[in-house]
């Protein structure tokens, strides 16, 4: 798929990006081999750094190569690369000078602690593995909710400003001007590119939207429609957005990610832009959605996104296969937005699966879309899909030929997407969303 090539692709740029820096100091700077490779994964640390920041600006058309869980892994990563580098340069150079000793160790002992943080929180590939991990990582969450998680992010600034002054003192590496101005050039583009993202790209009208109407239309699930600002960017189907309600009393200020179930157009003011609605349905299960029943018509949010790969992946693969959508509990969400879109193009398979007595509002829409949409089946079950039950529902053509689209508890979606890869579906036609960003 052509998100996986873009994340090779972003990977082979990732490696190759400090070696301007690495050739220059290598060229001026005269010490034992030993020492210089020492330096020279110092400098590879801090490029890795540098990328972290940019990464972490979160830019929508990178996000729409390769998804905002793929950016996250590949944030946690190069963290746990720059980290094991920055360790091999503290653990073998050595300084008398305090200050260059200090700035680099309080730098290496922050890039610990930032790293083990990725794996655990960015990166779902432990904690989508591991029940173990997945528990103590919602225990965690109880402290490193999502605000403080910001400022702990943030701490990667301290440890690129530790270094950056850390080299600036360190005499005859100070006075090589080509690699010094190599050196600040690279610091200040990661700088311009961190700003822009936070006080020029998300302008507020950009961001903002108004709650239209928040109904309980099952015990545990509400739907809550927005209108969003004049400015903000059209959602593609199947898009979330990181939604917060800053204003409203009794609710916390952190933002969630949530899953767009449809978008719509109203009227059109007289010469202005027509006025678009956001539909979520959100399964309230947890402390943070429980509390949504505080929001009310007329309240502002702001919505940060859309984020989302989906549509660009069925859109780029071939119209005449099959798509089979996945999804469990709320994870229909998405699929019913991309049901909805492709209902009248695509020969489209949608299974899904529900604890009994949960959510019949989504079983009596699917029903209704089938009947308007001869090209889409539906398949559903109070129960998780077990493998006989995919063997029995899916048939040759969709095992060998279909775009597979899986959306649900992390845990849950690795557990059928091995299932699926053993009934003959290649990775390359499985596209996911976990929901435990």
């Amino acid at each position: 798929m052509a998100s996986s090539v873009a994340l090779f692709d972003l990977a082979g740029i990732l490696l190759v990006l400090p070696a301007p820096l690495i050739a220059l100091l290598d060229s001026s700077l005269v010490d034992s081999t030993r020492n210089l490779l020492v330096y020279d994964c110092g400098l590879f640390a801090y490029a890795c750094w540098l990328a972290i920041v940019v990464l972490s600006t979160w830019p929508r058309w990178l996000d729409r190569l390769i998804g905002l869980p793929a950016l996250y892994f590949v944030h946690g990563a190069v963290g746990i690369l720059a980290l094991a580098l920055a360790s091999t340069h503290v653990l073998l150079a050595f300084s008398m000078h305090p200050v260059i000793s200090n700035t680099g160790h309080i730098a290496w002992y922050l890039a610990i602690f930032g790293a083990v943080y990725a794996v655990l929180f960015l990166s779902g590939w432990l904690v989508d593995r591991s029940a173990v991990a997945l528990k103590l990582k919602r225990w965690l969450e109880r402290v490193f909710h999502h605000q403080l998680s910001v400022w702990i992010h943030r701490l990667n600034l301290v440890v690129i400003a530790l270094i950056f002054l850390h080299v600036h003192v360190i005499p005859r590496i100070s006075v090589l001007t080509p690699f010094m101005l190599t050196f600040d050039a690279y610091t200040l583009l990661a700088a311009l590119a961190y700003a822009w993202s936070k006080f020029v790209t998300p302008a507020s009208e950009r961001r903002s939207g108004r709650v239209l109407e928040n109904l309980a239309v099952e015990p545990r699930v509400r739907q809550i429609t927005f209108e969003l600002g004049p400015q903000a960017p059209d959602p593609h189907p199947g898009d979330f957005y990181f939604v917060s309600f800053p204003a409203t009393t009794g609710l916390s200020a952190e933002a969630h990610p949530f899953s767009l179930t449809n978008a719509s157009e109203g009227s059109t003011p007289e010469g202005g832009k027509a006025s678009r609605a956001a539909i979520f349905t959100i399964q309230t299960t947890g402390d943070y959605t429980r509390q949504l029943k505080k929001v009310q018509a007329g309240d502002q949010a702001r919505l940060e996104g859309p984020f989302g790969r989906f549509d660009s992946e069925i859109s780029s693969y071939p119209s005449t296969e099959p798509l089979v959508f996945i999804g469990m509990g709320t994870g229909l969400s998405p699929l019913m937005s991309l049901a909805l879109h492709y209902g009248s193009k695509r020969s489209i398979h949608l299974l899904w699966s529900v604890r009994e007595g949960e959510e019949s509002m989504f079983e009596r829409q699917l029903q209704e879309l089938a009947d308007v949409n001869p090209q889409i089946s539906v398949d559903f079950r109070h129960h998780r899909f077990s493998p006989e039950d995919y063997r029995k529902l899916l048939t040759q053509t969709e095992l060998m030929h279909a775009l597979f689209v899986v959306v649900g508890q992390a845990v849950v979606v690795v557990q059928t997407e091995r299932i699926l890869h053993q009934l003959g579906v290649e990775h390359s036609r499985l596209v996911d969303e976990r929901l435990t960003m």
